[in-house]
This record gives structure tokens, sequence and C-alpha cells, in this order.
């Protein structure tokens, strides 16, 4: 299995473990968990494209920042909202964008968001439904993945979350 399979089921996982009234530890770690997820689900791809050799692909995974992942996964949602505008990311992608690769992107947007939430402001309470959401999200995200993973876009995602395309 891989580290993104493995934070998944951790995420369902702390959804799941306390009956009654969880605790708000265990539901922050789900949504951390399932944030966790998809990120290193794209990031163990993109590094598996990006070099053939495994005994780099560790070096290259620990290049990938969350801003720039995030930063890919928002002008990829950007340039399929405005198929004709000027986005610097429109000269890198095919058209039709697929509308899973988007949600894909979304997710990783929302979970992000999510994710600071959960590890950072105490002042907000989770519920359960909170972290079985978030980890709902991911698990969709995980299942969408296979199919775009090999696509041109996909790769324009990629190359876009390691900082090799880019707004010039």
């Amino acid at each position: 299995m891989t580290l993104a399979a493995d934070l998944l089921d951790q995420a369902a996982h702390l959804a799941a473990i306390e009956r009654g009234r969880p605790k708000q530890a265990s539901l922050r770690r789900a949504i951390s968990s399932a944030y966790y997820s998809v990120f290193h689900l794209i990031v163990e791809d993109a590094s598996r494209y990006l070099v053939a050799g495994s005994r780099l692909r560790p070096v290259v995974a620990r290049s990938f920042e969350h801003q720039a992942v995030r930063a890919a996964s928002e002008a990829l949602g950007a340039v399929s909202r405005a198929p004709t505008g000027g986005h610097w990311f429109r000269a890198h992608v095919n058209d039709p964008i697929s509308p899973d690769l988007v949600v894909i992107c979304n997710t990783l947007v929302e979970l992000q968001e999510l994710r600071h939430k959960a590890d950072y402001d105490t002042g907000t309470s989770f519920a359960r439904i909170d972290a079985n959401g978030a980890a709902g999200m991911a698990r969709h995200a995980h299942l969408l993945w296979p199919q775009q993973r090999n696509t041109h876009n996909a790769h324009a995602f990629m190359l876009a979350s390691a900082k090799l395309l880019r707004a010039r």
C-alpha cells in the first residue's frame, strides 16, 4: 500500500474510532489525514512521472510544496472556468479539461483549507460528519485519479505542482 492509501484509511479510521462523542483530536487528525492522502497521491505520481529511478523519487517528492500544489490546482480550476481567458496555464493544457481532474483539484484546495482549520484554529469545533465528509471527499479524489493520472492535463498539473510550469 502507498502512503496516500494508508493516510486515506487512517482518516476513515480516526473519524470512526470513538463511539458517542469523539475527541476533537481524533476528528482534527482525520481531516488532516484526508488532506495529506490527496496531497501524497498527487506527489507520488508526479515523482514517478518526473523521475524513472526509484532511489531519486523520495528526494523529488520532498521538493513538492503544499502552496505550489494548491496554486497548480487553482490554476487548472481557473482555466476550466474560463476556457478562452488569458490565464498563464492556458498554454499548457488541452481542451476539454476533464471535470474529474477539476474535482480532484478542487478537493485538494478544499481539504487544505479544512486541514488548516483543523490543525491551527482551536476555536473551531468539528463533528464526526466533518471528518467523515473530509474522508469521503478524499476517497472520491482517490477513485477519480487513476483515470486522470496519465492524461496530458494531469501531467501539466503535476509539472505546475513541481513549479516546473509557472506564470512568468
